[in-house]
């Protein structure tokens, strides 16, 4: 019986790039549940949840007059896990409008619980990104 050669380097390799998949895909997902979620007005809030490699992005969407359909800048470089990640708004009443209960959330939201409902289910959206990517480690 022919032994199977061990490959040690290849499987950490492709770890390596299971996780990176599966950070890349929480934090997409998270940004997107973020914008879908959030009250909406101008469409200004919903478009300001970015994503920062190492410190949070600190730009801002431009003022908006009257509603615009919400837009989500991408991330343009690679996501690995050899940085610290943040998802952030820096408009000044972007954290009011997550914690507030006057601020009701499109999608199921409550008063004032959209943010918090997100928030409390992080733990269990990353166990399902980075799963899905290590299931196909053979």
């Amino acid at each position: 019986m022919a032994k199977k050669k061990f490959r040690g380097a290849e499987i950490v390799k492709e770890i390596d790039d299971a996780l990176d998949k599966g950070l890349a895909r929480f934090l997409i997902n998270t940004q997107s549940k973020l914008s879908v979620s959030s009250p909406i007005v101008t469409g200004r809030l919903a478009s300001s949840w970015m994503i920062g490699k190492g410190v949070p992005d600190r730009s801002v969407p431009p003022e908006r007059d009257e509603p615009a359909p919400p837009t989500l800048e991408k991330y343009g470089g690679p996501i690995t896990m050899e940085s610290d990640w943040w998802i952030s708004s820096n408009l000044p009443y972007s954290e009011r409008a997550a914690y507030d209960p006057g601020y009701v959330g499109r999608r199921g939201g409550g008063a004032g619980d959209w943010f918090t409902r997100i928030e409390n289910n992080l733990a269990n959206d990353a166990q399902r990104s980075f799963d899905f990517f290590l299931r196909k480690v053979k």
